[in-house]
């Protein structure tokens, strides 16, 4: 049995106004509330993101507590004017959030991007 991989959260910010979030590891009960904080320090850093990345290329396992972390930091990252994007997801996420009806949730534009793209 291979030992659990403790999550790790770095963030960078590759331009302007577009902050990516990089989660490594094991989002579950016991870690999800790194992945909230670290979200809230990069929001509080950064005041003018309107573009949040979150890369989960790394990310090796997710279950519902860590899904609901999910769901924190999108409430995090909409209340501050911003939009999420989950990049680079694995096959098993895709599937969490399609059997849970979130994949749209996290997938889909909103009419604020809509508009925002209209306007453009």
């Amino acid at each position: 049995m291979t030992p659990p991989s403790p999550l790790a959260c770095t963030w960078t910010t590759p331009r302007p106004r577009t902050v990516r979030l990089t989660v490594r590891g094991e989002l579950d009960y016991d870690s999800q509330h790194l992945l909230v904080r670290t979200a809230r320090e990069m929001l509080a850093a950064h005041p003018e993101c309107r573009s949040v990345r979150l890369d989960c290329g790394e990310l090796a396992f997710c279950d519902s507590s860590g899904l609901a972390g999910l769901l924190m930091v999108s409430r995090l990252v909409r209340s501050a004017g911003a939009s999420l994007y989950l990049d680079n997801r694995s096959a098993e996420l895709d599937r969490l959030l399609r059997r849970t009806n979130l994949l749209d949730h996290f997938t889909a534009p909103t009419a604020e991007t809509t508009h925002r793209r209209q306007d453009s």
